[in-house]
Parts: structure tokens; sequence; C-alpha cells
């Protein structure tokens, strides 16, 4: 009967000396070249295919072992040759999942073992604060890289590689933080140890602060210009004030309105306006604008792998804008993309409301108390420093509330 194989007759009558070769040759039919041994009961090449082939084609022959069996068929005995296995690099990687609306951002160590898993730990912080979660333990390279997916779930970015040494440092200082204030750290350090064993006393400068992605002097400002444009990349479209800033903000709007507030748009608009610019000068503090600038760097590693070196000095300029912010010369409120956080703020407002702004009426002049000057901490996201699960205060509001068109 003629040979209607797709393989060569040498190929389908191989021995187990000529197994691996004939696979070879074969490459991707390497398994339906075993399935045709199979049929053909050749359970050398079967045989030797299991003990020394690799991927598909050994778990067919594996399987096919099984069958031969069961057909009576007799599969010689391979003696089992020892083969050196290639010298396996403790490969070290780092990742950074960016940070979430509420600044919370992640380091990943692994390190790949001789055996092909990776000894991996994840850390999650709020940047000035206590370690939220930490997570280690061994996993294969797919289920490391699922863990981290899943852990951005839709945000729109994805990990980012950064330096084994920086990465360190940043959970190294974090560390720092909890033995300094005597604070308990959460479990799962045990098997991560060995992945900061070796940290560096000193820690490297940021990766995004590298020199050739700073925008040039004369550049940077109309770099700046349309920095509201921002809040549209997904690194930063959920970024929001605190909870209590924006209440303030309602606050001082009903102040502003009175006990019968105005309802044609052309008056509203101004008044709204001028409130949400009185309020990112209120909010962003020098402290919040140094906590805003690290949480962007940080994100704009994310920016850099996305969108490129043009995007990063963007955003460069912009966090040189955010830190060099004064009340006077150059107020927050001039920044597009600090008060875009208030527009953003009260358009959900709106629109949870179903696009009416619902704003309180105060019982008290502003003279006699409420609001001026509140500290909004506690469920503030930039506030580096306040209790991670302190509840937000009410504000003081009068027993009536009065709506207005967003």
């Amino acid at each position: 009967m003629p040979n209607t194989s797709r393989f060569a007759p040498d190929q389908l009558g191989a021995g187990a000396d000529q197994a691996l070769s004939s696979l070879t040759q074969a490459g991707d039919d390497a398994a339906l070249l075993v399935e045709e041994w199979i049929k053909a009961g050749n359970a050398a090449a079967v045989q030797a295919t299991a003990e020394l082939g690799n991927g598909a084609a050994r778990k067919t022959a594996r399987r096919g072992l099984n069958v031969l069996k069961a057909r009576g068929v007799h599969v010689p005995t391979t003696p089992r040759t020892g083969r050196i296995a290639p010298a396996v690099s403790n490969a070290r990687e780092a990742w950074m999942l960016p940070p979430d609306p509420n600044g919370v951002v992640g380091f990943v160590l692994a390190e790949r073992l001789a055996g092909g898993s990776h000894q991996a730990c994840f850390v999650y912080f709020r940047e000035g604060r206590e370690i939220l979660r930490v997570q280690s333990g061994q996993l294969s390279r797919s289920k490391l890289e699922k863990t981290m997916s899943e852990a951005l779930g839709s945000a729109g970015y994805a990990p980012v590689p950064v330096p084994w040494a920086w990465a360190q440092c940043r959970l190294a200082e974090r560390r720092a933080w909890h033995a300094a204030r005597k604070v308990a750290e959460p479990l799962g350090w045990m098997g991560a140890q060995k992945l900061l064993a070796d940290c560096p006393a000193q820690t490297p400068p940021h990766p995004f602060a590298d020199a050739h992605l700073q925008p040039a002097p004369d550049a940077a400002e109309a770099l700046a210009r349309e920095s509201a444009l921002l809040h549209q990349w997904p690194e930063f479209r959920s970024w929001l004030p605190g909870e209590r800033a924006l209440q303030e903000l309602l606050v001082q709007l009903g102040r502003k309105f009175g006990p019968t507030p105005p309802t044609e748009k052309e008056v509203l608009e101004p008044i709204i306006r001028e409130q949400i610019l009185a309020a990112t000068d209120r909010y962003f503090t020098p402290e919040r604008r140094a906590t805003l600038a690290q949480r962007m760097m940080d994100s704009g590693l994310s920016v850099l792998a996305r969108l490129g070196e043009d995007a990063a000095r963007q955003l460069n300029a912009l966090i040189q804008h955010i830190r060099g912010a004064g009340l006077i010369t150059n107020p927050p409120s001039d920044i597009g993309f600090l008060s875009a956080f208030f527009d953003k703020g009260m358009a959900i407002l709106a629109a949870q409301q179903g696009g009416r702004l619902r704003v309180p009426i105060p019982a008290l002049p502003a003279s006699e108390g409420g609001l001026e000057g509140a500290s909004a901490q506690g469920d503030d996201p930039l506030d580096s420093e306040a209790p991670a699960a302190e509840a937000p205060a009410a504000s003081p509001e009068a027993s009536a509330s009065q709506d207005s068109p967003a």
C-alpha cells in the first residue's frame, strides 16, 4: 500500500535512537508524527518521545503509551538518560502597578528559580502611609502575569517594568516607616525576605526623573497649558479630590447662593466657576501638591510605556508647574489639571443626582463657623499621613437644601 502520510518513511519507521531527530524535522507537526507512531504501533519511538521529548509531542506520547499497552503492544524499556540542565540564572524582575484613584500603588518583585517558576512578592501601599497588604509565594510565569493583570482590572493600563534596586528601596522605605512608628506590618513577608536582602543603602533616582524625559525650559509652560486634558488618560481618569473637599465646595456654593438661589444659567455658572477655583486653591496645599507630584511620577512610568517620550515630557512639565505653584504668583487654580479635579467631582455629583446639584444651605453665616480651613482629612486620597480607614466627618448643613442645575 502506498504511503499516504505527510511524513517520510524514515520518519514513520524511526527507532528510539532516531525519534528525537525525526520530531525535530517534523517541526510544528511533531505531535501528529507521534500519533502516526501510535497508529503504527511504533512503541520504541513513542517510548523515547515520552521519556526525552518535550511539549505537545511528549504529552501525546505519554497518552499513547497507555493506548499501546491497552492494545497489548510490547513497550520496550528505555534506559533513563541523564541530561545536564542548562545553567539558569536567577533572573530578577520588578514591576509597578500604577496608583489607583486612592493612591494605592503596587510593587511586584519576582526571582526566577532553577525550575522555571518564580519566587514572587506583591506589596500594596499608599505613599507616606503603612503597607496595606503583602502576598508572596511561588508562581508560574503565566500565573504571575495573570495576577498582576487581575490586580489592575479594567484600569486601562498595564504593569510597568521598573528597576529592581529602585523597587527594593521603595518597599524598604515603607518597612522603615513601620519600624519608626512601631506599627505592625501585615503578614506575608516570610517568603520574600531574600528579595530585599541586598537592597541598596541609598534609593536610586526615580526612573521618571531621567534627564531625557524632561521638557526644554522654553517649552515647559506650553506643554502644561492644556493640562486638564490629561484627565482623559486612563492613569488620571478616576482621580478626584477628597469627599470632604467636595462637601465644603457645596457648602460654599450654598453661602454664595444665599436664601434665594438664582436660577438663571448665566448667573449660576460664574458663581460655580469662582467657587471651583477657590476650592482648588484651598485644597491643593503644598503638602498635597507634593504627594500628588510623587504619585504623578509613578503614573508617569505607565504614560511613558503607553504613549512614549513626548507624552512623558508633557507630564513632567505639568509636574514642574504643580511643584512650583504658589498662592500669589502661580496659584493652583491657574493649573487646569488641578481645577479639573473639582470639575470632575461636581460632574459626578450632578450625574448621581439626576443632572442637578443638591446644594446645602448652611444654618450659620461664614463668619460664625463652618468648614473654612477644614483639613478634610480621613477620606482624602492626598493626605499622606491621615489614618487609612478614618471615616469622613459630616459637614454642617441646615435642615433644608436647594437644588441647583448642574
